[in-house]
């Protein structure tokens, strides 16, 4: 029996479970709760008032809840600028237990939640089914080989899917 559409298939499988964790971690289901700014990275906007100055400049909040969980959000929303000590309220997903936005002062902003990472997991996880498909169809004995590639998904998800 031919196995190689099988090992195309467990990294299709892990890639495919990480990328939809991501995403469900990103904009998944989720809830509000408080927080308190322990650490800011210092903001120093340009003086200038030019449209767009000081538009890539990154923020680095590490905050606290009130149950003691730490998290760290980044972005470059200028109303993430927000000094040590500052109660705000954290979006955080229910799926891997991630900050999604930041309520300050009356405004929700959205915080980097790895848009890339579920986009880049999921195109290896397409591009290694795709190899197992393509493993399969060059296969002798075709069924057996798909029957080997469903198993090597379900390995391939397994492991991954307990971690988290």
């Amino acid at each position: 029996m031919d196995v190689r559409p099988a090992l195309w298939a467990v990294v299709a499988g892990a890639a495919s479970t990480l990328a939809v964790f991501w995403f469900l971690q990103a904009v998944g289901p989720s809830g509000w709760e408080e927080a308190v700014v322990e650490a800011a990275d210092p903001v120093q906007w340009p003086v200038s008032t030019e449209p767009g100055a000081g538009e890539d400049q990154q923020h680095h909040l590490v905050l606290r809840t009130a149950s003691g969980e730490h998290f760290e959000v980044w972005g470059k929303d200028r109303h993430l600028g927000q000094s040590a000590g500052t109660w705000l309220r954290a979006e955080i997903s229910d799926v891997g237990r991630e900050v999604q936005a930041v309520e300050a002062d009356g405004r929700r902003t959205t915080v980097d939640s790895g848009g890339l990472g579920v986009f880049l997991a999921a195109l290896i996880g397409l591009g290694f089914l795709a190899g197992a498909l393509g493993a399969c169809a060059d296969a002798e004995r075709p069924i057996p080989a798909m029957a080997g590639a469903v198993a090597g998904l379900g390995a391939g998800a397994l492991p991954v899917f307990l971690l988290f």
